[in-house]
């Protein structure tokens, strides 16, 4: 069996995506506070981070589509 690096990149796509869906959670879970509170801070980090989450799924994502992903990491062609 052959893994390739598009193999790799898929697995950290996706564990970036399940990062920005629990990053959103917090962010939907804390808001509505003012500002100048813990939550609101805390909701504004989860926002962000949760957007730097998905930008980093999407470019895992489309690297993925490249012919980088052919290149084998492990085994071989045999």
């Amino acid at each position: 069996m052959t893994v390739t690096l598009g193999h790799v990149l898929m697995v950290l796509a996706v564990v970036a995506g399940v990062a920005a869906v629990l990053y959103a959670s917090t962010a939907i879970r804390n808001s509505g506070h003012g500002r100048g509170t813990p939550q609101y801070a805390r909701a504004r980090m989860a926002r962000r981070s949760a957007f730097y989450a998905l930008g980093l799924a999407l470019l895992f994502a489309a690297l993925c589509i490249t012919p980088l992903c052919r290149v084998a990491l492990v085994g071989g062609a045999g």
